[in-house]
Order: C-alpha cells, then sequence, then structure tokens
C-alpha cells in the first residue's frame, strides 16, 4: 500500500482527477511493486534483462471523484499467476472511501522480439509468494 496525492497537474479545472492521470498514478505504483516484489527495477527490467512488463488488458472502475488535494491510499495485491502474466487489482481509497479500482493484466515479455516470455524462477516463486499473502489479505 502506497500513498498518493492528488495534485493540480492531476486535474480538470474543476477539481477533479482526469481519468488518463489516474491511470499514469497506476503505473507508478505498479513500477514501484515490481522492484520491490520482483527486485528488478524498471530500468534494469529493460535495459538488464532486455523485458518488458507491458499491460494487454485493462479494466477500471471510477465509484467516485478523486479531488484536488486528497490523498488517495492505493493497495496493489496480485489475483493470478500464469507462465508470462500477471493479474493485478489496484483499489484506491480516500479515507476509507472508494475512488476506483482497476484491473490488469501485464505479461512478461522480450524487447527485441515482443514475444512473452516465462517468467525466470526467482521472480515467479516471488509472485507466488505475494499472491499467496494478497489472498490471505482478501
Amino acid at each position: 500500500m502506497t500513498e498518493r496525492r492528488v495534485r493540480f497537474a492531476h486535474c480538470d479545472p474543476a477539481g477533479i482527477a482526469y481519468y488518463p492521470r489516474l491511470f499514469e498514478m497506476g503505473d507508478i505504483v505498479i513500477e514501484d511493486w515490481c522492484e520491490a516484489i520482483l527486485g528488478v527495477s524498471r530500468r534494469a527490467l529493460v535495459e538488464d534483462h532486455g523485458s518488458g512488463l507491458p499491460t494487454v488488458t485493462l479494466a477500471a472502475e471510477f465509484t467516485a471523484p478523486a479531488r484536488l488535494g486528497e490523498r488517495l491510499d492505493i493497495t496493489l495485491f496480485v489475483s493470478a499467476v500464469g507462465a508470462s502474466s500477471v493479474d493485478l487489482r489496484l483499489d484506491a481509497r480516500c479515507a476509507g472511501s472508494e475512488r476506483f479500482k482497476i484491473q490488469y493484466r501485464q505479461v512478461l515479455i522480450h524487447t527485441a522480439t515482443g514475444s512473452s516470455r516465462k517468467w525466470p524462477s526467482d521472480w515467479r516463486e516471488r509472485l507466488q509468494a505475494a499472491l499467496a499473502k494478497d489472498a490471505a489479505c482478501g
């Protein structure tokens, strides 16, 4: 879980966060999660491992406006692990009230070919551990 503040740059003139900026915020959370869970930064993933982790499926639900100045508690959960994919669920709340949720499927790829690649065993073990932990938390 992390906290992110809704800034002026995220908002339309009415002070409501514009949804593409919320997707961007979600991607930042995933980038930090990637380093924490897989043990590899996005820079190292691309430059050292010749890999990428693009989103191939995305579904969002915006249940209430996120407004200028709000502090969002954002939690990212692992909901499934495939041979080369990971399903993630992002929940964003302000003071316990839901603002939005996003479901992602990301696939590990070779950047040179764009084809999927299987998770290295140590990364897969870390993903499975995160899945078990997140399943226990609900």
